[in-house]
């Protein structure tokens, strides 16, 4: 063959080597976009949309490093964020938006955060407390100006317009755990802050059964992380009402 042919025909097959890699990179470049736009198109409204939930499922799908799904995660919801797809809460965090006469908008900016502390996916990482629980339940009428979450992403930044305090939980909070140190917590909040309301004790008696909490767990996650004092407190409120019980 001759060599001028020969040349002509390497260059044809670079090009056409080239034009398949750069349509299958482009294909995938697509995919990816297709699947996050998805992921979010599945995101119930008001429901959050973490970032890094979405690069796992990412990697997960496409079998990728997770560092690299993180980033196309990060960019992908970002230009949806710059079309009004979504809106973005704060770092990591987004939400679907609604488009109105003004623009987008997300209503329950403070629900959605909040839902970020207080769960990631189906784990339970978070509890109310404070003032704001103890007005929730009904042991007080003071109407807090903050919404106190004890999580394990106490150190997150939340933005100032929440009304959100965090603080440091007892212990790591888990889906099992959790509903006992929010007891707990209840009980230390009492003697901190006003409670008005007619019979407190049974008011917490009936906040244990509706929970179904174990009476005996309760005690013994007290025994480890209160104080006696507070702990006599608990241990007579607990197994007083029972008493009651045995005594009708």
């Amino acid at each position: 063959m001759d060599s001028r042919l020969r040349y002509c025909y390497y260059n044809v097959y670079n090009i056409m080597i080239y034009e398949q890699k750069d349509n299958y990179q482009k294909m995938k470049t697509s995919t990816y976009i297709d699947f996050v736009t998805e992921s979010v198109g599945a995101t119930s409204y008001g429901v959050p949309i973490q970032a890094a939930s979405v690069a796992n499922s990412l990697a997960e799908a496409f079998s990728l490093d997770v560092t690299k799904a993180r980033k196309l995660a990060n960019v992908y919801l970002k230009r949806l964020a710059d079309q009004g797809v979504i809106s973005r809460l704060k770092k990591g965090i987004y939400a679907r938006a609604k488009m109105s006469a003004l623009g987008a908008f997300t209503p329950g900016r403070d629900k959605i955060i909040a839902e970020t502390l207080l769960r990631d996916g189906d784990e339970i990482i978070g509890y109310e407390t404070g003032a704001s629980f103890l007005n929730h339940v009904g042991l007080s009428t003071l109407l807090p100006r903050h919404r106190h979450i004890a999580t394990n992403s106490y150190r997150a930044t939340v933005p100032s317009y929440t009304g959100i305090t965090l603080k440091k939980p007892i212990i790591p909070v888990t889906t099992q755990n959790a509903p006992y140190l929010q007891m707990l917590e209840l009980f230390r909040d009492m003697s901190c802050y006003s409670i008005d309301t007619h019979n407190p004790e049974e008011l917490i008696g009936n906040l244990i059964d509706q929970q179904g909490l174990n009476r005996v767990e309760l005690v013994r996650y007290a025994s480890a992380y209160l104080k006696p004092d507070e702990l006599q407190n608990i241990i007579e409120i607990v197994f007083g009402r029972l008493e009651k019980y045995e005594a009708a």
